[in-house]
């Protein structure tokens, strides 16, 4: 695993995108997970602290001890952790903007609608769009076809809560296969080989739960979302308020 931060605490790395945090009932054959492989890396037992989803890439922090995981598990209950995204998404976003929309939990998605777990949850999504794209070529009803590169910050942490809420906006994450838009996501692979979902985790910001050291982690995108955004970077036009 490519360490990005380590001190006897804590340990952060940069997470493929494809890769489960741990062992999963979602996949039992997964040759690997990065709790594991951690594990053999450093030779010691290491607590995971938060969660990113098996398709996202980018910063996962983790703990090196029970103490410094319960450490880390308020710090992020308390919401003293910034998180930033990048995300390629469907259709031109706003410079600015603001997603407030309930979500149900994990938990709460195969319960009966009155199950206390079925019973939505706040849930706040800041961002501001970086860039935007336009192709000149159709796709639906539209004469071209558009993106937007969006920096995404996340107040709450629900399950999906970015590709969740970009949905919500009319602006799923390109390569979502569970809440995105299909026939997009065929065309950006088709085009521009985006073979994975277009979703990375490039930054966490907190003070050190147990030091109180102020600590700035990054994880600059690379591999293959780098690539797809530079392909389309021969399409960029200046960001739209519309």
């Amino acid at each position: 695993m490519q360490i990005l931060y380590q001190d006897e605490y804590l340990v952060a790395v940069a997470k493929p995108s494809g890769m489960f945090v741990h062992r999963s009932d979602a996949d039992r054959t997964a040759a690997s997970v990065v709790v594991q492989l951690l594990r053999n890396q450093l030779g010691q037992i290491i607590y995971p602290v938060h969660r990113l989803d098996r398709a996202t890439s980018g910063v996962l922090l983790l703990a090196r001890s029970s103490n410094a995981a319960a450490a880390c598990g308020l710090m992020f209950s308390e919401r003293r952790v910034r998180k930033t995204y990048c995300a390629l998404v469907r259709g031109y976003c706003e410079a600015n903007g603001q997603i407030d929309a309930p979500l149900i939990s994990s938990r709460g998605r195969d319960q009966p609608a009155d199950h206390p777990w079925a019973v939505p949850q706040q849930a706040s999504t800041s961002y501001r769009t970086l860039r935007q794209f336009e192709v000149p070529i159709t796709l639906g009803q539209y004469s071209t076809t558009r993106s937007s590169l969006v920096e995404a910050h996340p107040q709450t942490g629900r399950y999906h809560q970015i590709r969740r809420h970009f949905n919500y906006v009319s602006h799923p994450v390109i390569g979502d296969t569970s809440h995105g838009d299909g026939r997009h996501n065929r065309w950006y692979r088709e085009h521009f080989g985006a073979e994975r979902l277009m979703l990375a985790a490039v930054r966490l910001e907190f003070d050190h739960p147990i030091t109180g050291t102020a600590c700035d982690i990054h994880c600059p995108t690379a591999g293959s979302f780098t690539t797809v955004i530079r392909q389309l970077e021969k399409f960029r036009v200046p960001v739209s308020a519309d």
